[in-house]
């Protein structure tokens, strides 16, 4: 008789089930028994957290809850609730019919098992990410990008590259004064605040509407680009590098792309070995959005991104791009930076720059496929038309 069993923790994906031969007719079916969630309910009273406790409890599944919710003698409670999607759904259904407003409770749920995302309003500009894929255009005010580095130094020239953008359909600009490519040493902050803000400034004189976010790993950076008019921050090391940007995100209310990378630039490159790349980013994603949560920043202000080339072998990124709807389920925005960058040129065995937007757009195209909401890329001109056509069907 076997007395050791191999075991092993797995987030259930349709790829699993179906290398253990499950039957393919039943798979969307199982996905929903076999996914689970868990979600922390907050500042319930008693009569709502007894009776979602109860309704949890009548599924199959159970919530916790203050241990005097069943007396009354406390105010509130938090609750914690775990299920699979379809016990969830039940849940649901159940909820809609109940009195002290957790009808709309129900309804919260239910978006976030139908990972059905929240638009994004940044001033006046509402995002829809059930619409369209967006595009961001990359504005380096750096002297070693590893594909523009030095080329938008000058005020005059990085204005220019700006409207170029901008005309061509960018849907938001991300302005950076630090280098990130692989092998790339840190900028000091002040000489980074020197590069970006001035030309922030400028943008803001003529056009209030373009929605702007800051590359930057530095908190102080961040803070001067929101103040000069900057609208999202995009932070490469989603917060490892500077625990300040935390505070900033509180102070600001700003929204936040929390990219997945191995280690800092420097190194990262040296830093590939996962047992599976995609469920590594997950994971390391997954607590991200759970800390920022718990720190009162909105699950509708964070976007993610798997982090292409930030510690990644080509065979990795292509990877991350086939499973790229799993990161779905973490009800996030999915930006996906895959302009130019050195996978393209090992896969081309080309690093002209032309062949690069050329692969840029066709895998923009598939990227579009899969859903992703932000693709992040250098080259406007090349993707306007995939823009117009986007704009024309929303």
């Amino acid at each position: 008789m076997q007395n050791n069993f191999k075991i092993k923790q797995i987030k259930c994906t349709e790829k699993v089930l179906s290398e253990i031969g499950f039957d393919k007719s039943y798979l969307k079916n199982a996905i929903d028994k076999h996914k689970f969630k868990t979600f922390r309910i907050y500042n319930l009273n008693c009569a709502q957290a007894n009776i979602l406790k109860q309704t949890a409890l009548s599924v199959g599944t159970d919530c916790a809850v203050h241990r005097e919710v069943i007396t009354g003698k406390i105010e509130t409670s938090d609750c914690i609730i775990s299920g699979s999607i379809s016990q969830f759904k039940k849940i649901f259904q159940r909820l809609k019919y109940q009195p002290f407003k957790l009808n709309i409770l129900a309804e919260q749920i239910n978006s976030y098992i139908s990972e059905t995302l929240s638009p994004l309003l940044i001033r006046d500009i509402l995002i829809d990410w059930s619409k369209r894929t967006y595009f961001m255009g990359i504005l380096n005010i750096t002297p070693d990008s590893f594909s523009d580095g030095g080329k938008y130094l000058e005020l005059d020239k990085a204005i220019e590259q700006y409207n170029n953008l901008v005309n061509n359909g960018a849907d938001i600009i991300d302005i950076g004064g630090e280098s990130t490519r692989p092998y790339s040493l840190k900028t000091d902050v002040d000489e980074e605040i020197k590069r970006i803000i001035p030309v922030i400034k400028a943008i803001r004189k003529f056009d209030q509407n373009t929605v702007l976010s800051v590359d930057t790993r530095n908190s102080k950076t961040a803070l001067a680009a929101i103040d000069a008019g900057v609208d999202i921050i995009n932070d490469v090391s989603a917060l490892d590098w500077d625990k300040n940007m935390l505070d900033v995100l509180k102070e600001t209310s700003a929204p936040v792309i929390l990219n997945h990378s191995s280690a800092s630039p420097d190194v990262m490159q040296n830093k590939t070995d996962y047992s599976d790349v995609v469920s590594t980013v997950y994971d390391y994603l997954y607590e991200k959005v759970s800390f920022l949560e718990e720190n009162d920043i909105s699950l509708s202000k964070i976007i993610i991104d798997p982090g292409l080339g930030f510690g990644k072998t080509t065979a990795q990124n292509y990877e991350i791009i086939s499973r790229l709807q799993e990161f779905k389920t973490l009800n996030c925005p999915v930006l996906v930076g895959h302009s130019r960058k050195n996978f393209l040129k090992e896969t081309i065995k080309s690093d002209d720059i032309n062949d690069l937007d050329e692969a840029t757009l066709i895998l923009s195209e598939k990227l579009i496929s899969k859903d992703a909401n932000i693709l992040r890329v250098h080259n406007m001109k090349k993707h306007s038309i995939l823009s117009k056509l986007q704009n024309s069907l929303s």
